[in-house]
């Protein structure tokens, strides 16, 4: 399946300033063993009676301190290329998933796992919806590159100094319909909503300068072939 389409969404992770995005998609699996999934690309070395696992590779966007006033003086971060793996169980309309991945591209360079649930119910022949809960956790590593503010940050910023640990990140509920306009093409509408936790809602640039509570919603257009 590939595709198109734009999201509205936060203009960094945090932020309570929101901005359109364009997002194009692509899910290919071949032999239901290689598969590319968005920016993640993996192997199913175990796919068994609804039981998938393997590595991981995928690439993460990263944040450039011009993207919002709030981050100026904290510089930029490189976009991350992020080795790990998965492992997910479906179960008819229930699925469940987990992803541990290692930044070894000298961006964040932390490390993140996350964890999400839900079911995928249709609704008639043409139309399904979804609805996933999930929640994520990263390393003082991963933390204190997107929340934290050093010495030099805070001379050049005016934020306070703050060093955030490891711990859960984020928890959120995101909501899906896709409708099939022919056999091939489809449209498909998302709304998330995600809540920062822990030290990351702490963050200056969270708690005095964004938002813990972060919105999305994107439409996307979609051709299936085989």
């Amino acid at each position: 399946m590939i595709g198109g389409g734009a999201g509205y969404g936060p203009d960094y992770e945090g932020s309570d300033d929101y901005e359109f995005q364009p997002f194009p998609f692509a899910s290919i699996v071949y032999d239901n063993f290689v598969f590319i999934e968005g920016t993640s690309v993996g192997l199913n070395l175990l796919n068994y009676d609804g039981l998938a696992a393997g590595p991981l590779a995928r690439y993460g966007g990263g944040r450039d301190e011009d993207d919002n006033n709030a981050l100026d003086g904290l510089g930029d971060i490189d976009g991350a290329i992020e080795l790990g793996g998965f492992l997910k169980y479906e179960l008819g309309i229930w699925s469940a998933a987990l992803t541990v991945t290692q930044d070894v591209g000298g961006g964040h360079e932390g490390m993140v796992a996350e964890m999400a649930t839900g079911v995928a119910v249709p609704l008639s022949e043409t139309l399904s919806s979804s609805v996933e809960a999930s929640a994520s956790w990263a390393d003082s590593t991963y933390m204190d590159s997107y929340f934290g503010v050093s010495r030099t940050q805070s001379a050049k910023s005016g934020h306070s100094r703050y060093a955030a640990d490891s711990g859960f990140k984020d928890v959120g509920i995101a909501l899906g319909l896709n409708y099939m306009i022919s056999e091939a093409v489809g449209v498909s509408g998302l709304v998330q909503y995600t809540r920062l936790v822990g030290d990351a809602a702490d963050s200056p640039i969270v708690e005095d300068k964004g938002s813990a509570d972060q919105f999305f919603t994107g439409m996307f257009l979609t051709y299936r072939f085989r």
